[in-house]
């Protein structure tokens, strides 16, 4: 009796085990075909972007057909495309565009550039060069750009006739670039400011601006030096502009202006120019 009982009891343990399954499969099994759905999807679409990706390195639609520029004015098209190995022919989704990048910042006129891809087949690049606005000795002759950064060497090509800041040497800018910046930035805004006053005077063309300590001295192409020393240029810059109205009216010329009096900022001082027949002898003043 007692193994008919054990019989028994087996029966209804297998018997429940089967209900807790098929209980399991009732309440897991959509979640688990969902997942299993899942799985089966995002394998489909790894494949599908996988082939994809082939089938768009591949395809003869997106080779490179043209590049375009713009914002060039030193820089060359030529130049550009052969520092960054950009052929015709390279696939569109290939290219690496912050490589291209990176490699056409080497020309030394280029100071920005950013490069977009054009689907199906072509390229652009906008250019930002830098601006030259005077020259500084460093060692060797460099242009420096508007921001006073002395960007590239003079080379002979360039064929720039620009004005020539000094008083700042290489070893000062090594030593500390940032203040030997600030003292390019200082002198380029002195030389904006002549200009702007020869717009409307028509004064000699600048030729140097000497930085003297915290004094600033202008020479004109004529070697004429105007000494502004330190303080408000465009009030002096003002100034210079009468006194050389005043001088032309007289018929003289000035081979000195001094606007450099610290005490009496309002003064102006003037060596004229010797004649020819005076020049051993002393200078009128």
């Amino acid at each position: 009796m007692a193994f008919g009982r054990n019989k028994n009891r087996r029966r209804q343990d297998a018997a429940q085990r089967n209900e807790a399954v098929k209980g399991a499969v009732r309440s897991k099994g959509p979640g688990v075909m969902k997942v299993l759905a899942l799985t089966l999807a995002t394998g489909l679409l790894v494949w599908g972007g996988v082939e994809l990706r082939r089938w768009a390195l591949q395809s003869p639609r997106f080779e490179l057909a043209a590049v375009s520029f713009s914002g060039l004015q030193r820089a060359s098209r030529v130049e550009l495309l052969r520092l960054a190995a950009l052929t015709k022919g390279q696939n569109l989704w290939a290219l690496d565009v912050g490589a291209l990048e990176r490699t056409m910042l080497q020309h030394p006129w280029v100071k920005k550039v950013e490069v977009s891809r054009r689907f199906p087949n072509r390229v652009s690049v906008a250019v930002t060069e830098h601006v030259p606005e005077a020259l500084a000795v460093l060692g060797e002759l460099y242009v420096l750009d508007e921001e006073g950064e002395p960007f590239k060497r003079v080379t002979p090509g360039d064929g720039l006739d620009l004005p020539l800041v000094t008083g700042v040497d290489r070893e000062g800018y090594v030593a500390d670039p940032d203040q030997a910046r600030q003292r390019f930035q200082a002198a380029l805004e002195v030389a904006r400011a002549y200009t702007k006053e020869a717009v409307a005077g028509k004064p000699e063309r600048l030729s140097e601006v000497r930085m003297e300590g915290r004094d600033v001295t202008l020479v004109a192409a004529s070697g004429q030096e105007v000494r502004l020393g330190e303080g408000d240029s465009e009030v002096k810059l003002q100034r210079l502009a009468r006194v050389r109205r005043e001088l032309g009216a007289r018929g003289l010329a000035a081979e000195i202006i001094h606007l450099d009096n610290r005490a009496r900022p309002g003064w102006v001082a003037v060596k004229i120019s010797s004649p020819v027949s005076e020049r051993n002898g002393s200078a009128k003043q």
